[in-house]
């Protein structure tokens, strides 16, 4: 028996990386692992609302505080400097084998948590390396350091897994300056079971659903703007807001048209039911890494209309992509007027592409690699 320390700062919504820590943390007590989990504050009773499943009771959690909020100017910086604070409280304290970080894709918890026999990482996105690729000059020289900080931290991976084949090769493309371990692909997991639904589309409402975080990165503007050009359509944006992106979301949440709505932290059995009872779901995120909500969607029997971009690639097939604003426009009319029975004929083909996505396969494949590296 080993002693795991799992870190993941932010567990106060429920998005991939969310499931992902939950998961992992389930494999590791479902194999007789000792798990210690350091996060900021944790609210057990709202984890359970959000997840639908009781934090593992035997776990150790150790709380960080309360989430750090920072403001402009520097703000990358601000928050390195309070987390890098908060994690030298804990390095002399702590006792553990094994480092796993479920979070971050700025690794810095092996520089500054550095007792493990071995660090793990689930790497969602090579973020700040992709953001210094793909920015001008003055971004660039307000990254660089943070960058190089950034580095510090990815020589020290020793087991490294990633969410797609997508992220794998951009893992691949920007960190190869540090010998970075081949990451290993173990798709997110999803309860595939509890949303199936196969209802067909005749008996559900005109209504496209989209899900996801209430960040500017998610564009749920789009589907603001498609409401407003798609009258006699329902719109629904769904998804987790935190505090810190209140400001922003005021601003996006003014004059929406009649047929658009919005719904924050939503419970799970609300959004089942949503789905279960709507046509269509569009993903309007570009690059996704993975796409948890869009297999969410398929599995719940809708349409899925996703972004010709990142990890959703690997499972949703071309006619069901979109490029530009105006052909997802064209999609979502065509499928929601004309594609009931095209669709009953290709969604058992599309379902059999999700089946491996569950939080059996994940926790079993996990585990299996845990197990050869300790």
């Amino acid at each position: 028996m080993a002693n795991f320390l799992v870190v993941h700062p932010y567990l106060d919504i429920y998005g991939g990386g969310e499931r992902v820590c939950h998961n992992v943390i389930k494999a590791l007590v479902a194999n007789n692992q000792d798990v210690q989990l350091l996060t900021f504050d944790f609210d057990s009773d709202r984890y359970q609302n959000i997840v639908g499943e009781a934090f593992p009771k035997q776990v150790k959690i150790h709380s960080l505080g309360k989430r750090i909020d920072v403001e402009p100017p520097f703000t990358i910086y601000k928050r390195h400097h309070n987390y890098v604070k908060l994690l030298k409280m804990y390095r002399d304290t702590l006792e553990y084998d094994y480092l796993f970080s479920t979070q971050s894709s700025s690794p810095f918890e092996p520089v500054f948590l550095n007792k493990a026999k071995k660090n793990i990482a689930y790497v969602h996105f090579p973020e700040i390396h992709y953001d210094y690729a793909m920015s001008g000059f003055k971004r660039k020289v307000y990254l660089w350091l943070f960058k190089r900080w950034v580095e510090q931290g990815i020589g020290k991976i020793d087991l490294l897994f990633c969410n797609s084949n997508y992220t794998k090769e951009t893992i691949q493309k920007y960190w190869d300056f540090s010998n970075v371990k081949n990451p290993l692909v173990v798709y997110p997991p999803v309860d595939i079971a509890k949303f199936w639904c196969d209802k067909p589309l005749s008996e559900r409402q005109k209504r496209v659903v989209y899900v996801a975080r209430f960040i500017p990165a998610k564009r749920h503007e789009i589907l603001k703007k498609l409401a407003a050009d798609l009258p006699d359509y329902e719109f629904v944006s769904v998804g987790g807001l935190i505090e810190s992106e209140k400001t922003w979301f005021d601003r996006f949440s003014r004059n929406l048209p009649s047929n658009y709505s919005i719904k924050t932290n939503l419970p799970e059995p609300d959004l089942l039911k949503l789905l279960h009872d709507s046509r269509i779901y569009v993903h309007l995120m570009e690059g996704e890494h993975f796409g948890i909500a869009p297999v969410e969607g398929l599995a719940s029997g809708c349409v899925v209309i996703v972004h010709d971009s990142g990890g959703m690639q690997e499972f949703i097939q071309e006619d069901f992509r979109w490029q530009d604003y105006f052909s997802l426009k064209e999609k979502v009319v065509k499928y929601m007027e004309e594609g009931t029975l095209n669709w009953e004929s290709i969604r058992p083909k599309l379902w059999e592409n999700i089946s491996c996505l569950t939080p059996e396969v994940f926790n079993r494949t996990i585990w299996s690699h845990i197990q050869k590296n300790l």
